[in-house]
């Protein structure tokens, strides 16, 4: 609370630097990645949300764009891994191939939990993250690398795991948002007037879904928000459909049909609120 309070505060004032990473991470080579034409050559984009270990899911999915589009490039909007049964097999395949993701809340977790071991030899590791303890560190050092966004501008499109400020900019951003918020409280002041101060919330019950802010003109692909699953908005769109509590896993093509493609998960129906 203090924290928040702190940083509320700070915003009342003038707009703070961006926080570092939740569990105060290193942080990528570059934190806002840009793909050029050269990048996305004569391939279609498909984004696809959060997978969260869900292997064979991916691998279907995948399979499934692909016969709609034989050269695609895939760019995931992050939580690759954990939760789910195959967070190795999944990390091995998105590094086999050429695609592209930012880093989600879940993979600063993996994170958080290998830099603790290595710097504590009595740190005790949370039973349901010790599959980790199986990973080679060119894996850690593959999700450290992973950006916070990545910009399409030839497609006018932005990837983000959970969400971004509006008006702030991409190098204003704060990065534990851009992992982990999902909605956005409005303030007023009597300093500000009728323009609000805008304050990124990690809670689904206060202000309202950030992405219903989103002005554009970039579109904006995000995940994290199982819970509230496919969202659509006039500059932005959600693509977590819960596929690691047993709901889909969904992509979409960033043409001009914007077509989504989903397929069902092999893992059981156990939704609930997500984190």
């Amino acid at each position: 609370m203090t924290s928040l309070l702190s940083y509320v505060l700070s915003v009342l004032k003038k707009r703070p630097p961006p926080r570092p990473s939740k569990h105060n991470l290193p942080q990528p080579r570059v934190c806002h990645l840009e793909l050029g034409a050269d990048v996305i050559r004569d391939r279609k984009v498909f984004v696809i949300g959060d997978v969260h270990g869900c292997y064979d899911e991916l691998c279907e999915l995948i399979d499934k764009a692909k016969q709609r589009e034989p050269n695609i490039l895939c760019v995931f909007v992050g939580d690759l891994i954990n939760k789910g049964p195959k967070s190795k097999e999944v990390l091995e395949l998105v590094q086999s191939m050429e695609c592209y993701s930012v880093r989600g809340n879940h993979d600063d977790v993996v994170l958080h939990e290998y830099y603790k071991s290595i710097g504590d030899p009595n740190y005790a590791m949370k039973e349901k993250n010790k599959w980790i303890k199986d990973l080679p560190w060119t894996d850690f050092e593959y999700l450290k690398d992973l950006p916070f966004t990545i910009s399409i501008p030839s497609l006018n499109a932005t990837i983000v795991h959970a969400g971004l400020i509006p008006g702030w900019g991409f190098e204003g951003q704060d990065f534990i948002a851009m992992t982990h918020m999902r909605n956005i409280e409005q303030f007023y002041t009597i300093f500000h007037g009728s323009c609000p101060i805008l304050i990124p919330s990690e809670s689904s019950n206060d202000g309202v879904p950030w992405a219903s802010l989103w002005p554009g003109p970039d579109h904006v692909y995000f995940g994290h928000d199982a819970v509230r699953g496919l969202q659509t908005y006039p500059y932005a769109t959600g693509l977590d459909t819960g596929c690691v509590y047993g709901k889909s896993l969904t992509g979409i093509f960033l043409d001009g049909t914007r077509e989504f493609i989903s397929v069902t998960s092999k893992q059981p129906d156990m939704f609930k609120k997500a984190d």
